[in-house]
């Protein structure tokens, strides 16, 4: 996504984020729910966490963009992660509301946005590039010592973008999304016509390929980048068509370990609003629905996990973070808009691509 499509109305104003900046902490209404990063009024980039209505608690700024995040399981940190090709990831303390840590990968490796914890908090994994070897790692910090590096293990593909632990506390799930980069070429895509994605599924404890699932070989350019488990066990994709901007291709499916992977179909005027781009995917509390956000098509599309058919669509300009509350979803634009259930207001931030939940609210 384009720099560009973040720039904020002017009528939200540099004033209505300092007024939250004064605001004492004890003011603010709720706990900290979700995280998210975003761009200010004034052009710095930060981090940001909301409380579980979408208001902003605080804010932490960061050298450059961010993008993913992960939550410790006891909610008590989250890593905020730079947008690919990035070198930095932040930690914050989401208690003391401050920013605690920082730390990179190694000189040859660079971060792709994404990452997730092992169930004891002990150990944060991060998807990487391995831009020399042309390999998607994962990279392996102990979160008790600083996040040091302790270790890395392939994702079996190239270009790794979202990773999840799946509900068994030791599963990976990977999407791969078969675009090969390099850093010196930072948003330069170097192998269009031979792309390979797949959503790869890995034993965390070895590195070991459970299961390596690609699509039909005539939707090689479709590149599979954001994830989600649903309530059944399976797993939700969404892609990025990389392919001629006349084809219609179907942007989402889920891989079942029983039944394969299956693409999803719907109407053509659905798949058409998407305008050939998933930016976030994201589960109901219950399991039982799927939204996948389209800040291109400007849409939030929910689809029934049981019959894998659509049951709403949302208009809504360029909404791409989403995440589940209670009943509902929150979703957040770049045009600094939070959708809350039926509500909408606008706040003085351009958020980026996502939302991340910290703990359950109500």
């Amino acid at each position: 996504m384009m720099l560009s499509r973040r720039q904020m109305l002017a009528a939200t104003g540099a004033g209505v984020l300092a007024g939250w900046a004064r605001m004492p902490l004890a003011a603010a209404d709720g706990a900290p729910a979700f995280v998210s990063c975003c761009r200010k009024p004034d052009g710095a980039f930060a981090a940001v966490v909301l409380d579980g209505d979408g208001r902003i608690l605080f804010t932490e700024e960061l050298d450059a963009r961010g993008h993913g995040a992960a939550v410790s399981p006891d909610a008590g940190k989250a890593v905020v992660f730079a947008r690919r090709p990035g070198r930095f990831a932040v930690v914050l303390d989401l208690a003391r509301r401050e920013r605690v840590a920082a730390f990179a990968p190694p000189e040859d490796r660079r971060f792709a946005g994404h990452g997730f914890f092992q169930p004891d908090g002990k150990v944060l994994y991060a998807t990487e590039n391995d831009f020399d070897g042309e390999r998607g790692m994962i990279g392996v910090y102990d979160a008790t010592d600083g996040f040091r590096r302790i270790g890395e293990f392939p994702t079996h593909g190239i270009g790794p973008h979202e990773a999840l632990l799946l509900s068994d506390g030791r599963t990976a799930a990977v999407a791969n999304g078969g675009i090969l980069t390099h850093p010196d070429f930072p948003r330069l895509d170097l192998n269009i016509p031979t792309m390979e994605p797949s959503l790869a599924l890995i034993d965390i404890a070895t590195g070991d390929l459970l299961e390596n699932a690609v699509l039909d070989p005539r939707l090689h350019q479709l590149s599979i980048r954001h994830i989600a488990e649903a309530g059944d066990g399976s797993v939700w994709f969404g892609g990025q068509y990389e392919g001629p901007k006349t084809d219609r291709v179907p942007l989402v499916g889920s891989l079942h370990r029983d039944r394969g992977l299956t693409l999803v179909e719907a109407d053509d005027d659905i798949y058409a609003g998407m305008n050939q781009y998933v930016g976030s995917v994201a589960v109901s509390r219950d399991g039982a629905t799927v939204a996948t956000t389209s800040p291109r098509g400007g849409c939030v599309v929910e689809w029934d996990v049981a019959s894998l058919a659509p049951v709403r669509v949302r208009r809504e300009a360029d909404a791409c973070g989403v995440a589940p509350r209670s009943v509902d979803f929150l979703v957040s634009t770049g045009s600094g808009h939070i959708l809350a259930g039926e509500e909408e207001r606008a706040v003085a931030l351009a958020f980026d691509n996502h939302l991340m939940r910290i703990v359950a609210e109500g």
